[in-house]
């Protein structure tokens, strides 16, 4: 039984090396063949929000954590007051019990 354990181990180990190598390769001729590629069909990569620049500075390294929570507090807070949540009314008011 240890055998047969063993066994199977060492095949699922095989698969998973396996399979890594042909994923790096494939992302390696991926990313060749996208960098060299220049022109429309190309895709643009660079934040389209706010957020996304601050996520970008945050997984980049140029601003803390810290940096970044204040950032979104303050962009929440922007985007509070210039788009009020307004909750509808409701239909009926509730009854006494």
């Amino acid at each position: 039984m240890l055998f047969a354990f063993l066994l199977l181990a060492c095949l699922i180990m095989a698969c998973v090396v396996k399979m890594r190598s042909d994923l790096r390769r494939a992302a390696r001729d991926a990313g060749g063949g996208a960098a060299g590629a220049t022109g429309p069909s190309a895709p643009d990569r660079s934040p389209q929000t706010l957020e996304g620049v601050l996520s970008g500075q945050l997984v980049a390294g140029q601003i803390t954590r810290s940096q970044y929570r204040q950032a979104m507090a303050s962009l929440a807070a922007r985007d509070a007051e210039r788009h009020p949540l307004e909750v509808p009314p409701d239909p009926a008011p509730p009854e006494a019990a």
